[in-house]
């Protein structure tokens, strides 16, 4: 998530976005059910949009399946919000997927070739890429399942449409590291937008959240 994150706020150092423009500026099709969500609100997981990964049997009997964005969002589009935005904090999944979906609109490009061209390519991170199933993709690990008994298995197969913009990506300890170092230092955000991931927001009632844009805090 920090790395759509950071994306955003790149958009938002171009003057594309901004952190108070609504959800259905870019969009207008997503029924906000007289709610006003801001892009900050989906950074920080407070707009109360349901997130379509606490939807139990509704989710996983379609998440081995190759899905276009718009039919994703349709399964949670309808959903009752959680909560006014704003009011609470809730780990939201949709929020991040309609973050993506802002990037691709604002930038005209697909979400994992913006991160390739803007933060993968020229900071040097081979190992990081869109993790699409059908290519090879060199070294890749498998998934594993903690199962009650404390044993692991095979996890169950998910199709990398599903996760998207809030967590679709491959990569390897060495550029998370590199990825890390220039996240912090000023190489892939200016030092003020990489505070404004780094500090927590706050409720609408002032109370602090743990959480700033994709970043636990």
């Amino acid at each position: 998530k920090q790395f759509t994150s950071a994306a955003i706020m790149r958009l938002v150092e171009q003057g594309k976005v901004s952190l108070d423009d609504t959800l259905q500026k870019f969009l207008p099709n997503f029924p906000t059910q007289g709610n006003r969500v801001t892009v900050r609100h989906l950074l920080n997981h407070t707009s109360g949009i349901k997130s379509y990964t606490s939807l139990g049997p509704k989710w996983q009997r379609i998440n081995r399946l190759d899905l276009a964005t718009d039919s994703l969002v349709a399964l949670f589009a309808n959903e009752p919000f959680d909560f006014k935005p704003g009011d609470r904090w809730l780990y939201d999944n949709s929020g991040y997927f309609l973050l993506g979906m802002i990037i691709e609109k604002v930038s005209g490009k697909p979400y994992g070739q913006y991160l390739k061209d803007e933060f993968f390519t020229p900071l040097g991170l081979k190992s990081t890429i869109y993790c699409d199933q059908a290519p090879l993709i060199r070294h890749r690990a498998q998934g594993y399942t903690l199962r009650p008994d404390s044993t692991f298995i095979n996890a169950e197969p998910l199709s990398m449409t599903q996760p998207y913009a809030a967590g679709s990506l491959c990569s390897n300890v060495t550029d998370l590291a590199a990825w890390t170092l220039a996240l912090s230092s000023g190489k892939v955000v200016s030092p003020a937008s990489y505070k404004q991931m780094s500090t927590p927001g706050t409720l609408n009632d002032g109370k602090p959240l743990r959480y700033g844009f994709g970043l636990g805090v």
